[in-house]
């Protein structure tokens, strides 16, 4: 691979990165689920930033086109996409809900309000994979800190690239995924087969550790082992059962997210999958910064003003506000002890769906992804534990 020709030395981490996630995944099938994952909220929030590098107007996508992308990626990776219906009986009981929602920044990395979408010409006519997208003196967009926003650059490539994507314990300046500008989302300039978002869907996947469906070598190891082996690529939209690499009688998994075959034809990760892209998320992993991101849950210094807000005063140690809510919340350390460095969110089950790091002041927390009921937000503070109860519409 070419990444691997320009990073000496990125061998020995993704080698160490690959014995983190098998020694994870050994520990996760011993003991029970709470003991391994119990840094891991139930779903986890990536904040994005998408620079958009266009060289003439067409190029320019708009950004109801960005946020369709982000639609597309919060239901394939929630398997709430609409074709669910589509994964053949056989391989129903291992599609996966994996427990990711996708979020443009609110907060660029001075502190500063954000679309989380960055238009900017280029004299560039199209990019290649030598990353110079990624570079502002190469004529692309320097990529925003790894271990707070995913990266995603988005513009006209050469030589029939849809997409491509870094190694998780690659560089961080080239951290994040790239996508062709008439593959991304599913409006605007998006054309057919590629034209409902599962390129960005598949590059996200490589960026979480994934690996393709075939294992790129013939009949190789993808290192899941609820994808059946397969000889290469398959590629268009099969209309019956592909039989390769003694994958019968049910055959390859073309539909997967993971293989090449056309937007339409894909609808689903795996269990295995869920559980290796999850991975890098453990305490330790290359990936756990991201979940102390301030990207989504800070107020922007051009943000709103407390005054204009109402806290729920019920509670000494956090105000929650505006509470019920159907998606932003404000969270407010009014405690003047300085123990409190992590607030859950439990729904009425006891199952926690949401963790994250308490930063002195206000911070804001996107909840639109959960479902509408009643959750409780705790402290870990020993001194002040307090309880409080959210409302989402």
């Amino acid at each position: 691979m070419e990444l691997f020709k320009r990073s000496p030395g990125i061998n020995a981490r993704v080698t160490a990165i690959e014995a983190f996630t098998k020694d994870y995944l050994a520990r996760k099938n011993q003991v029970s689920d709470s003991l391994v994952t119990d840094n891991i909220p139930d779903v986890i929030t990536i904040p994005v930033i998408v620079h958009v590098l266009y060289n003439s107007s067409s190029q320019n996508i708009s950004d109801d086109q960005v946020r369709s992308q982000i639609d597309v990626l919060n239901k394939d990776y929630r398997r709430q996409n609409t074709d669910t219906s589509k994964t053949p009986d056989i391989f129903k009981p291992v599609a996966a809900d994996c427990g990711f929602h996708f979020v443009l920044a609110v907060v660029d990395p001075a502190g500063n309000a954000t679309t989380g979408i960055i238009h900017k010409f280029t004299n560039v006519q199209g990019f290649n994979i030598d990353d110079h997208i990624k570079s502002s003196a190469a004529g692309g967009d320097d990529a925003w800190d790894c271990n707070t926003y995913l990266n995603i650059w988005v513009g006209n490539m050469v030589s029939g690239i849809l997409g491509y994507s870094s190694v998780p314990g690659g560089p961080k300046e080239t951290d994040g995924v790239v996508v062709y500008y008439q593959a991304f989302g599913t409006s605007g300039t998006a054309v057919a087969p590629f034209n409902k978002g599962r390129t960005t869907t598949h590059e996200i996947g490589h960026w979480l550790n994934l690996i393709h469906t075939w294992g790129d070598a013939d009949c190789g190891d993808d290192h899941v082992a609820d994808t059946p082996p397969q000889r290469a690529a398959n590629r268009g939209c099969p209309g019956a059962i592909v039989i390769t690499c003694g994958s019968g009688p049910f055959g390859d998994m073309f539909m997967n997210y993971m293989d090449f075959t056309d937007d339409a034809c894909m609808n689903m990760f795996t269990k295995g999958q869920r559980e290796r892209m999850r991975a890098l998320f453990s305490p330790g992993g290359v990936r756990n910064q991201l979940l102390s991101s301030v990207a989504i849950n800070s107020i922007p210094q051009s943000g709103p003003a407390q005054s204009a807000l109402s806290p729920d005063q019920g509670n000494s140690v956090f105000h929650i506000y505006p509470n019920p809510s159907s998606g932003i919340i404000y969270v407010e350390n009014s405690s003047l002890s300085h123990t409190i460095s992590t607030v859950e969110i439990f729904n009425e089950m006891g199952q926690k769906v949401m963790s994250f790091r308490v930063n002195p002041g206000i911070q804001q927390l996107n909840i639109s992804f959960l479902r509408s009921g009643v959750y409780y937000i705790k402290s870990d503070d020993p001194k002040n534990a307090k309880t409080t109860k959210l409302i989402k519409m």
